[in-house]
């Protein structure tokens, strides 16, 4: 059943564009109403043209309108019966300064009117359409319907499948271009294991008995390296690595590797990869000392550093007594978890100095910090010299000769 926009509808359109942070507007007879905050300088309230695009192609189809610009921003347009409802930008990569410069421009918004936007994954994108759809005309759209109306994936289910048919017929025996699943175990469960010296050999014979898995040796080896690295954190998991440690860990060779060009590198970065995932595992099972509920909480500190951390949120996660918690996590470590949680912000920090242009009070308020004066006190009795000493000392030189 379709329905015009109700005050419900609108409070509705008004909470959805704050949640997702993306602008929301209806257009109607040439003119436009925003849902969103301070919505003026958003280029689907200030571009005319651009309206006008969305709404001549939403008029072609049934299912809501999703298009892409030449800047990877998405945006939306839904025909209901009182309007055309429109959403977006959401960007799908992150903006520089130069990126989001040339984005505002290319919609005529003024320089001082520029503004970061979020970043939204693929799926955040449809689910902000089915929502949106849901509101202004009661229709509901699987991911798929909005993905093959707009053409967003070139190719479609029947042609995968019938790629898929093909790539078997052409493909040999399945244990000459797969290894077979017992070696890929005994691999994996080197990992578990922390046999740094068996669980390198294992890969490195296993690469001569993997079939093709890219059309070029460059993408065969990316993926060889996705692969592997992804497998062997999971198993590092298993052999006690907390989650944050093995995802973070293989987050970085798996970024070095989609950069890399030279397959002698990636075959380096997978190799490094494997070999820091048990030698964690091999340390944890050597040297542990702590029990797992200090571990756990190591591991909550460490994703929510930057927010408020209580004790008692802690405790509770793990389903203990705060006060057994603080005894236990001093005990094993010798410092209170407050001074943990300083640990961890100050060196997150330390990074930041050296690796990023931000200043020392937003830095500071990223990790949450109450004050500068408060950070800057933490930081130098952390380091033996101020947050700006720091920076100094540590920047590498490109980034001051840029500077």
């Amino acid at each position: 059943m379709q329905k015009s926009q109700t005050p419900q509808s609108r409070y509705l359109l008004t909470h959805l564009s704050e949640l997702q942070g993306v602008g929301i507007f209806s257009l109607k007879d040439n003119n436009i109403i925003s849902y969103q905050k301070n919505s003026a300088h958003n280029p689907l309230h200030h571009c005319a043209e651009l309206q006008c695009s969305l709404a001549e192609n939403a008029e072609k189809q049934t299912v809501p309108y999703i298009c892409k610009d030449d800047y990877q921003a998405y945006f939306v347009c839904i025909k209901a019966p009182d309007a055309y409802y429109l959403a977006g930008p959401m960007c799908t990569v992150f903006f520089n300064k130069i990126e989001r410069h040339k984005f505002y421009r290319a919609y005529g918004i003024p320089e001082d009117a520029e503004k970061n936007l979020r970043q939204f994954t693929v799926t955040e994108i449809l689910q902000t359409v089915c929502i949106l759809a849901k509101i202004v005309c009661d229709a509901e759209y699987t991911d798929q319907q909005l993905l093959d109306a707009n053409h967003l994936v070139p190719v479609t289910k029947e042609q995968e499948t019938e790629e898929q048919i093909l790539f078997t017929l052409k493909s040999e025996e399945e244990d000459f271009y797969r290894h077979s699943y017992q070696e890929e175990r005994k691999l994996l469960d080197m990992v578990r294991e922390g046999n740094v010296e068996e669980a390198v050999r294992l890969s490195k014979d296993m690469d001569a008995e993997v079939g093709k898995l890219g059309a070029s040796e460059l993408t065969h080896w990316r993926n060889m390296l996705v692969v592997g690295v992804t497998l062997c954190a999971r198993a590092a998991i298993e052999g006690g690595l907390m989650p944050y440690a093995a995802y973070r860990m293989s987050g970085y060779y798996i970024n070095k590797g989609s950069e890399c060009k030279d397959i002698m590198q990636i075959l380096a970065y997978r190799n490094h990869a494997i070999e820091e995932l048990t030698k964690r595992v091999c340390e944890l099972k050597t040297k542990r000392h702590t029990s797992s509920y200090t571990e756990q909480c190591k591991d909550y500190v460490k994703k929510h550093f930057k927010e408020k951390v209580y004790l008692d949120d802690i405790a509770g996660k793990l389903g203990i007594s705060s006060s057994y918690l603080s005894r236990i996590f001093k005990r094993e470590t010798g410092i209170c978890i407050q001074d943990y949680v300083n640990d961890i912000r100050i060196e997150r920090a330390a990074n930041l100095l050296i690796y990023s242009e931000e200043s020392i009070p937003r830095i500071a308020e990223y990790v949450n910090f109450p004050s500068q004066s408060y950070f800057g006190k933490i930081f130098k009795a952390k380091k033996n010299m101020t947050p700006r000493q720091y920076r100094e000392s540590y920047k590498p030189t490109e980034f001051l000769e840029e500077k």
